[in-house]
């Protein structure tokens, strides 16, 4: 099965493959922010979200934020996403 985070990370030669497996974030036109690699929500609210990944959290900021699907490692939220940044 094609697999399109592992297909970019095959054309970047300056890391090693263990560095590149933490998270992926899929900022699909601002309406939609797809996670792979979370480790659980710390905030959930209509302007913000924030979650945990290794090393670190994510805070995604905007209007009308929707968490549409949670699984296990993965998230998808909806809205109109003014930014998101890791820290």
């Amino acid at each position: 099965m094609f697999n399109f985070f592992d297909e970019i990370k095959k054309t970047v030669k300056n890391f090693e493959p263990q560095e590149l497996t933490s998270y992926n974030i899929v900022n699909i036109s601002g309406k939609i922010l797809y996670v792979e690699g979370h480790l659980g929500l710390t905030e959930l609210g209509k302007e913000r979200i924030t979650f945990k990944v290794k090393k670190g959290r994510v805070t995604v900021e905007g209007e009308n934020l929707c968490l549409a699907e949670l699984a296990d490692s993965t998230m998808k939220i909806v809205g109109d996403i003014k930014k998101f940044e890791v820290l």
